[in-house]
C-alpha cells in the first residue's frame, strides 16, 4: 500500500514542470529502466524524456514482516519551467517522514 501511494505520489510530482518548448507538444519517453527483481521488498526506475524532464527513484521495506516495516524512499526529478530555467527536487521519504529540497540548476 504504501509502495502505490508513494509512486502516485511521485508520478504527480514528475509531472508537475513544464519545458520552455514554444509549440509545447507532448513528451516522448526516450529511456525508461525498471528494475523489480526484489519485487515487493525493493524497487528502482528511471527515465528521461525529449523535454529534457527526468526522474530516478529507488525504494526499499526496511524490516519487512515486522511492526517496524517501513518505506523507504529516495528520488531526484529535473524539468525546466516556463522560462528555460532548469530545477532539480531530490526527495527522500521513510519512517520519519518525507523531505524534498529544490533547488535551481541553471
Amino acid at each position: 500500500m504504501l509502495l502505490i501511494l508513494t509512486i502516485g505520489i511521485s508520478m504527480m510530482l514528475s509531472t508537475s514542470g513544464s519545458p520552455a518548448i514554444e509549440n509545447h507538444s507532448t513528451a516522448q519517453v526516450l529511456r525508461y529502466d525498471l528494475e523489480t527483481a526484489n519485487m515487493p521488498n525493493s524497487y528502482k526506475f528511471s527515465y528521461d524524456s525529449s523535454d529534457g524532464t527526468s526522474r530516478t527513484e529507488e525504494g526499499a521495506i526496511l524490516n519487512p514482516g515486522t511492526p517496524d516495516a517501513a518505506l523507504n524512499v529516495l528520488g531526484t526529478v529535473r524539468w525546466y519551467d516556463d522560462k528555460g530555467q532548469l530545477y532539480e527536487m531530490s526527495y527522500k521519504g521513510g519512517k520519519r517522514g518525507y523531505q524534498t529540497i529544490i533547488k535551481k540548476i541553471s
